[in-house]
């Protein structure tokens, strides 16, 4: 593997940019390449959320041109020589490892880096006039990437047309180029329950599972926290869902507007397990040899470690919505240094026309969600189209996020 370092750098903590993703241990990024020039970004009108700005630069580099070809690509990539990925996942090595084989004269700087650190070192370079990205691979849950990076021209979103097309589901290519679907879902111990013990958000406020209830602390954790002010957008759901399960109207407390405000009230209630990680969360939920083991809300991606860690974990469909997509999303930098190389790296990454390319093979994975029709589903894997997932409005999460998390504070006691 030619001229790659997979460098993982020192964490950065700060709330508003604090979205959950993968990282690695500690390191040094390499100095940054020379400061380009300050972007011209012009938005377009706004329809419900901003849309994606355009700059000269991604004019002059056909960005939004999705119909050039592989070989196009690849004949001007090879003038460039290199491409540089910033990415959350620990498996980008294998990316890099494979495009550079399928390649040859295009070598791959790939960094896995924390999605704190990663957004922090990308806003601290751009800010600089420093281009040393040229693709980002990150999650957006909190819809800040989108309002803050893609409407103000310093991201862009590069979709190949042969690509969309085999995209079924529209709603995936809004605010990103999607790379895969993840979910947080409920888990339960198959080996203790041989058929979901719940299958409804409202079944979490039931006495039974007082102090049986495990999930990630949303104070700490903005996923959590968004996915629940997420909910808050359609809170007649969770009316009808009620209403379902009880057979009654929903009668709110005092303090809750809405439905979604009157569960969490009632989860909270119901004394919570807050943990710090999703592993935390599905060790306690999948180990073997329990008789009363708990419940947790978790990343579908944990599903792989049954195998590797012998758990007995079980996702549940719940109703009326499992969580928002928690979409692995890609990026092309505005100004990058390696606009060409930086094109045939995200075509590579989604797995090319065919769906089979070996750049997507390190993400076709145990409760990893492919949005492509011609990539078939690892097994065991339910179909994306078959899972109830909850629209992702980045504009509504973003402007709401801290008035859902006033509200949590509210049940702290």
């Amino acid at each position: 593997m030619k001229s790659k370092q997979i460098v993982a750098l020192t964490l950065v903590t700060c709330f508003a940019l604090m979205v959950a993703g993968c990282g690695g241990t500690t390191g040094t990024a390499p100095a940054s390449s020379t400061p380009a020039a300050s972007s011209s970004a012009s938005s377009a009108p706004a329809s419900s959320a901003p849309q994606a700005a355009t700059t000269s630069w991604a004019e002059a580099n056909k960005i939004d041109d999705g119909s050039e070809t592989v070989e196009e690509l690849y004949e001007k990539a090879k003038a460039e020589g290199k491409v540089v990925l910033y990415s959350i996942s620990s498996r980008c090595p294998k990316v890099a490892e494979s495009f550079e084989a399928q390649y040859p004269g295009i070598d791959v700087e790939a960094y896995d880096i924390s999605t704190n650190e990663l957004l922090e070192k990308i806003t601290r370079e751009y800010d600089s006039g420093i281009r040393n990205a040229d693709v980002i691979h990150v999650k957006d849950l909190d819809g800040s990437i989108y309002m803050e990076k893609v409407s103000n021209g310093i991201f862009h979103i590069y979709r190949p047309d042969d690509i969309v097309n085999t995209i079924e589901n529209k709603d995936y290519l809004k605010y990103a180029m999607p790379l895969y679907i993840e979910l947080d879902q409920w888990f339960y111990n198959a080996e203790v329950y041989k058929e979901p013990p719940i299958d409804s958000w409202w079944d979490l406020t039931r006495p039974e599972w007082k102090g049986k209830i495990m999930l990630n602390d949303p104070l700490q954790n903005v996923n959590m926290m968004s996915i629940f002010t997420a909910f808050t957008q359609k809170p007649e759901l969770f009316e009808e869902e009620y209403k379902r399960e009880f057979g009654e109207d929903i009668v709110l407390s005092e303090g809750c507007p809405t439905a979604v405000h009157e569960l969490f009230k009632r989860i909270m209630d119901n004394k919570p397990v807050f943990a710090t990680t999703s592993d935390e969360i599905c060790e306690a939920v999948g180990t073997p040899g329990q008789t009363n083991p708990p419940i947790g809300y978790a990343s579908s991606s944990k599903l792989r470690k049954n195998e590797t860690e012998g758990w007995v974990l079980a996702p549940v469909n719940i109703r009326p919505a499992t969580s928002i997509p928690a979409q692995n999303n890609l990026y092309i930098v505005n100004e990058a240094a390696h606009p060409n190389a930086a094109k045939l790296l995200v075509r590579w990454m989604c797995g090319e026309a065919d769906g089979q390319g070996k750049g997507f093979d390190p993400f076709n994975t145990l409760g990893g969600f492919s949005v492509r029709n011609n990539t078939p589903p690892v097994e065991g894997n339910a179909s994306l189209s078959d899972l109830n997932v909850f629209p992702f409005d980045p504009e509504y999460i973003y402007g709401e996020l801290m008035n859902f998390q006033d509200f949590w504070l509210t049940l702290q006691k």
